[in-house]
């Protein structure tokens, strides 16, 4: 008897614990609702359970500690590998909306629209910065708030 209740213990907590894993940005509901109705019904749960129990035990006698600790060290590993992924696909999209960033300010910049900035292009974009930054409009950026007060009283759309 006490060994059932050892084994039920670890099975549970090896289920949770892969359950918890698997929640990472709130997908572990919806991994276990096969039927996609938006809720997870005692079946579903069950079978997620069997599933986990079959992963687990490897030699088919019951899982053992070694078993438990391997299944648990492949779990951390895939929720890592998930997280490298995600980090990949965030970093390629900063880097994209970086280069989009960048295209409309040599866009603005590019008063003709050429395709080239000019000397007189660029400079004229600086002075039309300094002009942003001098909040009080004295011709001399002496303030460490001179940009942010003026800007922040300005819409993002007005800020150029």
């Amino acid at each position: 008897m006490t060994k059932s209740i050892y084994i039920i213990t670890g099975v549970l907590a090896l289920t949770f614990t892969g359950v918890a894993m698997s929640q990472e940005r709130g997908r572990g509901m919806s991994m276990m609702d096969t039927n996609k109705n938006g809720t997870v019904e005692k079946s579903e749960f069950s079978a997620m359970m069997d599933k986990r129990f079959t992963e687990t035990d490897k030699n088919g006698g019951g899982i053992t500690l070694d078993e438990y600790k391997a299944k648990a060290k492949a779990d951390r590993e895939a929720m890592m590998a998930k997280r490298k992924e995600m980090a990949e696909e965030n970093k390629a999209d900063r880097e994209k909306r970086a280069d989009e960033r960048l295209q409309k300010r040599f866009e603005s910049m590019d008063a003709d629209k050429n395709g080239t900035i000019s000397a007189e292009e660029y400079k004229a974009a600086g002075e039309k910065m300094f002009d942003r930054m001098d909040r009080n409009g004295d011709g001399i950026l002496n303030d460490r708030r001179d940009r942010g007060d003026r800007m922040r009283d300005k819409p993002r759309a007005m800020r150029n």
